[in-house]
């Protein structure tokens, strides 16, 4: 099973803007209105599951809804996407939204889709974690300090979230030594790195076979929202009614696998084509129930402020959700 991977988000905001400016001018490389079906590009992951239950539940169609759902090879090429109006509404992290909209993509926060934080019953083992060799001395994040650990790259989202949670911890994360790398987990194990972290169901994978030892969870965006659905101004100013009925079917979506495991686990076997047994013992995240508010992404904003994700400025919270 291949881990999740992620890309550079400030490279995803020059991509989204390049494929921006290729758009014509006349209006026909972006869908103003949802005529047939809403368009919705998730990225297969466990973020991603209460969308394909849903719509396998009746949800969106309760919700006077026909969607029609795309999966994506990463979460960073759907804001092109959805610039070139080939999707209407789109599953990404909340990092690459972000900088997406601080380098002057008009974006608008339709809902939240995954919780962050680390979820209660989860503090040794949770839905994103730390790894280090078995033998290593490591023994906390403060530990992290100085050290070198592999990314598939710097200035991600599993970047942020890993410095955050070592300064959480009292450690400094301007002293780690990050390294890029497309295996990172083989990087652990052939000693070119100390540590690393894995997104959920890997981790699982990894804790099975036993060669390396689970470190401690990582605090997913900080604590804030850690993936939410987008779409253009443009797309929401012209279909606000669907909008609105969207983001009312992600909250009900979401409720009904946070209170079902059984759906929750059958669907995410579907939609990863993984063992339904090992999905079973993985730790999912908490999927988002109540509506995103501006504070909720001011708080995002800040925490990825910290970091110097913007190069050009922090964009505005309260532009971002509506309308």
């Amino acid at each position: 099973m291949a881990s999740t991977r992620f890309r550079a988000v400030a490279a995803t905001a020059v991509a989204a803007l390049a494929f921006c400016t290729a758009c014509s001018s006349d209006g026909s490389g972006s869908n103003a209105s949802a005529d047939g079906p809403l368009n919705l590009a998730v990225f297969a992951s466990l973020n991603g599951v209460p969308t394909f239950a849903a719509d396998e539940e009746g949800v969106f169609e309760k919700h006077d809804l026909d969607v029609e759902i795309s999966t994506a090879k990463t979460s960073t090429e759907m804001i092109p996407q959805l610039l070139g109006g080939k999707v209407d509404l789109a599953l990404v992290d909340t990092a690459t939204s972000l900088v997406a909209a601080g380098q002057g993509v008009d974006l608008v926060y339709v809902a939240g889709a995954t919780n962050g934080g680390i979820p209660k019953g989860q503090e040794e083992f949770s839905f994103a974690n730390v790894w280090v060799q078995k033998d290593s001395p490591i023994k906390s994040l403060a530990d992290l300090t100085g050290k070198t650990v592999g990314v598939p790259q710097i200035k991600s989202a599993p970047w942020v979230d890993l410095r955050g949670s070592v300064d959480e911890a009292g450690g400094d994360s301007s002293s780690i030594k990050f390294v890029e790398s497309p295996d990172t987990l083989a990087a652990l194990k052939s000693g070119q790195v100390d540590a690393t972290t894995t997104p959920e169901p890997v981790g699982t994978v990894e804790r099975a076979k036993g060669d390396l030892r689970p470190l401690a969870p990582v605090n997913s965006g900080g604590g804030g929202v850690a993936y939410v659905w987008v779409t253009t101004r443009e797309f929401a100013e012209a279909n606000k009614e669907t909008v609105k009925n969207f983001a009312e079917a992600v909250r009900e979506g979401n409720k009904a696998v946070n209170g079902d495991r059984e759906l929750l686990v059958k669907t995410a076997a579907e939609v990863l084509g993984a063992d339904a047994g090992l999905l079973e013992k993985a730790a999912f995240p908490v999927y988002t129930e109540k509506p995103l508010t501006a504070e909720d992404v001011e708080f995002s904003v800040e925490y990825m402020n910290k970091y110097d994700l913007f190069e050009k400025g922090a964009p505005d919270a309260a532009k971002l959700v509506g309308p």
